[in-house]
């Protein structure tokens, strides 16, 4: 049998399914090929070369069997092969973080403009970075940059460990164990975060997939608006003069702007997929604050 005919057989029963995509994939034929990469142990860009080549039947029955396991446990095809692919680079993944989905790929790639210059752009801090996907990337594409990589999990920063070494990042990244801004010194020229965002209401209402993501790196309190509404509050001490926080929250995007009525929020817009990601300078950072602190005192006693 060659590729393309497993990869049809695949495909077909896989959109047969009653299963969810959107955690690292978006579709069936996502799904279809990162489980081939791990099967016949190939990158994407050899895997589209591939399409006449004999698969053996060992390679099917072992193909068949990770797809028994996607359909049956509804467990997300990341997890099942243990990577997934983030702005042109692969990371290690497991149900200690987070499945690498963020549209950060996209201003990545971008180079963060209009707002920064990353040729000037030396220190970065990506809070809360779960298997570090974001700020290894930047570490990555912008190789005259550190990159500080803080999260309150241990077990996230483990493999964030692992991804830097893979990356061969670790001169550049330094891991950092930290409740939000807990254990955080000196300043950045660009702090990126994607926190937890999910409301304990909507976690419980995600298809079965979520269930193998970290409660941890999904639910805030306060409807999923507390711990970002804590980064804004205390962003502006950890960047310099002319630095830039960029916050994720996905689709609770709508609910923190309602619930921060006098901030104007500036959200970006995206040309491949994705939402809910705003940027403040340190100067509307500071002028603002007043209005994060209030929202924090008058909600948490």
């Amino acid at each position: 049998m060659h590729l393309s005919e497993l990869f049809k057989q695949l495909l077909r029963k896989l959109s047969q399914a009653d299963v969810y995509f959107g955690q690292g994939t978006v579709s069936a034929e996502d799904d279809v090929v990162l489980l081939l990469m791990a099967v016949l142990v190939v990158d994407f860009e050899t895997l589209n070369t591939m399409a006449h080549h004999p698969v053996s039947k060992k390679q099917q029955a072992q193909a068949h069997e990770l797809m028994a396991k996607r359909i049956q446990l509804k467990r997300p095809m990341s997890y099942l092969v243990g990577f997934a692919l983030f702005a042109g680079l692969t990371f290690a993944v497991d149900e200690r973080v987070l499945i690498p989905r963020s549209p950060f790929a996209e201003l990545i790639d971008r180079g963060f403009r209009p707002y920064l210059d990353m040729t000037q752009v030396n220190q970065v801090l990506d809070l809360c970075t779960g298997s570090g996907c974001i700020g290894l990337a930047i570490a990555h594409y912008y190789q005259h940059s550190h990159v500080d990589l803080a999260d309150i999990s241990s077990e996230a920063l483990q493999v964030a460990a692992s991804n830097t070494r893979q990356l061969n990042l670790s001169s550049r990244c330094t891991l950092i164990e930290s409740d939000l801004w807990q254990n955080i010194e000196g300043t950045y020229d660009l702090i990126v975060t994607n926190p937890p965002y999910v409301g304990d209401d909507e976690h419980a209402d995600l298809p079965v997939e979520f269930s193998h993501e970290p409660d941890m790196a999904l639910v805030s309190p306060l409807n999923g608006l507390l711990l970002p509404i804590k980064i804004l509050a205390a962003a502006a001490q950890y960047l310099n003069t002319d630095g830039y926080l960029f916050l994720e929250v996905g689709y609770s995007d709508s609910s923190l702007q309602s619930a921060l009525p006098e901030v104007p929020f500036q959200w970006l817009e995206f040309n491949h997929g994705g939402q809910g990601i705003c940027v403040f300078n340190r100067q509307d950072l500071i002028k603002y604050q007043p209005y994060f602190k209030a929202f924090i005192a008058l909600h948490v006693s």
